[in-house]
């Protein structure tokens, strides 16, 4: 922990893996604690931190394939514009993160990409459309600079999302932990499993602007888990829409495709609904409840497992917390992932599991294309 990070494409990342490399292993890592804002957290910077550990010392990243981005030290002091060791996770260095991160994918490749910060949810107050999608994004260090936009404001949403993971082939695998409270779905694809109802599969869906109004958050949460210092990682304040963004909207089309059939992708996301994602100080360590519960859950398996059998771990962690430490906490991990590469046919992180969805699309074909 503490550790510089590697030097690569302006400025930070990496460069020349691909060629080092036949399968990839490549994690942004990224830990935003707000430091001196009224959104100050605690605990995202230690999360991206104990990440790079994990993903480097037991799961076989290369450390020049570790890019990771925290806006403070450990000691308190705040990494600058022009730091050395980390970038900042401004919108800008994210964004050529995530670029890096999907640059030159190819079959067997394991991507991993981590948040832990704010996330936000951008409803439409003007001229509502009930059943239109719910805009959430993530929230970078400058999410409150304002900037011209059908989203006003600095954040990384879904959409931005989606069209840099589109750009992967079939044969990789994509691993997405966001610990931040999302309420509806972070990565688009068809599956989830709800963690409060572990053996029901069900359809994932992005949140309608309807539905997010019918929302109704518990501030106990938090405030009645003040003795491990529980903050919500959720924004305190909702941005909203000026009138020209509606406009601006008309003629906005996406552009992105669907996200390969072929390529293998999971998402664990730390909430859903009207949860709160926690941030709290556990065994003396500030940090996000749901990253302290995946890296422990992953201890305990030895870093070999399914990804069902990750989160079923995850669960029970959670489940001793909620009844020994935090009895308020209301979240519950969620898993999303594709049609053609089930949580119990991949294992965490593997490279050897980025065929499952390649393979399995190609018998679909071969099955739909085979004369009656």
């Amino acid at each position: 922990v503490g550790e510089a990070a590697a030097s690569g494409p302006h400025g930070f990342g990496v460069q020349g893996c691909a060629d080092e490399m036949p399968a990839k292993r490549k994690a942004l890592c990224i830990g935003v604690n707000y430091a001196g804002s009224d959104s100050e957290l605690r605990g995202p910077m230690n999360d991206a931190l104990r990440w790079v550990d994990v993903l480097t010392c037991s799961l076989g990243f290369p450390r020049e394939g570790v890019l990771t981005m925290i806006d403070e030290y450990p000691s308190g002091e705040l990494v600058a514009e022009d730091d050395p060791n980390y970038p900042r996770p401004t919108q800008e260095n994210i964004l050529e993160g995530l670029d890096w991160l999907v640059q030159d994918a190819s079959e067997g490749d394991s991507l991993v990409f981590v948040f832990s910060g704010h996330a936000v949810q951008i409803p439409d107050t003007i001229a509502m459309d009930p059943d239109a999608r719910l805009d959430e994004a993530l929230c970078p260090v400058d999410w409150d600079a304002f900037e011209w936009g059908v989203v006003p404001y600095r954040v990384i949403t879904d959409e931005v999302l989606h069209q840099y993971f589109a750009r992967l082939p079939s044969g990789a695998l994509l691993t997405v932990v966001i610990d931040a409270c999302i309420a509806g779905s972070a990565v688009r694809v068809p599956l989830r499993i709800n963690f409060e109802y572990p053996d029901r599969e069900m359809d994932n869906h992005s949140l309608t602007q309807a539905e997010y109004q019918d929302l109704a958050f518990d501030c106990d949460a938090w405030l009645r888990n003040a003795h491990v210092n529980a903050l919500p990682r959720r924004l305190p304040r909702q941005p909203s829409k000026p009138l020209w963004s509606k406009f601006a909207q008309m003629f906005t089309k996406e552009t992105a495709p669907p996200l390969n059939e072929g390529l293998a992708v999971f998402c664990l996301t730390a909430c859903s609904g009207s949860q709160t994602a926690l941030d709290a100080s556990l065994e003396g360590i500030a940090q996000g409840c749901m990253s302290y519960c995946l890296q422990q859950a992953l201890e305990l398996l030895n870093y070999r497992c399914t990804y069902l059998e990750l989160c079923e771990a995850m669960d029970h962690i959670a489940r001793n917390l909620r009844r020994e430490v935090m009895p308020y906490m209301d979240q519950f991990f969620q898993l999303s992932y594709g049609k053609n590469a089930g949580p119990d046919e991949c294992l965490v992180f593997d490279p050897g599991s980025a065929f499952v969805a390649k393979d399995k699309a190609k018998r679909r074909r071969g099955q739909r294309r085979r004369p009656a």
